[in-house]
């Protein structure tokens, strides 16, 4: 995401709210994409890998993202984008086959 919000930066596009909303949807959509790949088999699941996503991502962000804008943690579009990676991973989970009834095989 910070590649993609550099770009953006670059074409003097990211002043828009819009813009900002763009952003926080294509990082759900990323993280949907790759949530894909995890298939978690549980919500307990689901949520252990989304706050761990979300940890590593807030300790990148301190580090990489503060030192361009400082502010970054007070915007509502950022906290959308983290929130949009948690639900993918919660759309993600696998379903576990609904079992069906059968008959007992006729006897002879």
């Amino acid at each position: 995401m910070f590649v993609i919000v550099c770009i953006f930066i670059g074409f003097k596009i990211y002043d828009y709210i819009w813009m900002e909303i763009v952003t926080a949807g294509i990082s759900g959509i990323i993280s949907f994409i790759l949530a894909g790949y995890v298939k978690p088999q549980s919500y307990g699941l689901a949520l252990a890998y989304g706050v761990s996503w979300l940890a590593v991502g807030v300790i990148l962000d301190v580090i990489v993202t503060m030192r361009f804008n400082p502010a970054i943690f007070k915007a509502w579009t950022f906290w959308l984008g983290y929130g949009l990676a948690i639900l993918a991973l919660f759309l993600r989970v696998k379903k576990a086959p609904v079992a069906t009834v059968t008959s007992p095989p006729p006897q002879v």
